[in-house]
């Protein structure tokens, strides 16, 4: 099952990845009330057993398309408008589909 978010960026700046449900699910999660990246790892690491490497990945795209901010000052990550979307269209998913997290893949264009 693949979750198509119609997102409209600059393309000339990246290609969009497939990225997992399953991963960016806990981050969006995490970061409806702030969350620093060790919190955010930690989390991930003991759940999915994820590098700290991908999390950055994750966190870098996440950014890019204005699903979640990053505030500098405070060193937390924060969810923006287009993440509850994304959060929403994931649980409809899991919900109306019953479609496992494990299964849902989303793209940004």
């Amino acid at each position: 099952m693949k979750i198509k978010i119609n997102f409209v960026k600059d393309k000339r700046k990246f290609q969009s990845p497939e990225l997992q449900g399953s991963v960016v699910e806990p981050i969006l999660l995490l970061c409806i009330d702030g969350s620093s990246f060790y919190e955010i790892a930690s989390s991930l690491a003991e759940s999915l057993l994820i590098s700290s490497n991908m999390i950055k990945r994750y966190l870098f795209y996440l950014i890019n398309y204005d699903l979640v901010s990053y505030n500098g000052q405070k060193r937390v990550f924060t969810i923006e408008i287009g993440g509850f979307k994304i959060l929403s269209m994931i649980d409809n998913e899991k919900q109306k589909e019953k479609t496992r997290i494990e299964d849902i893949v989303i793209t940004i264009e």
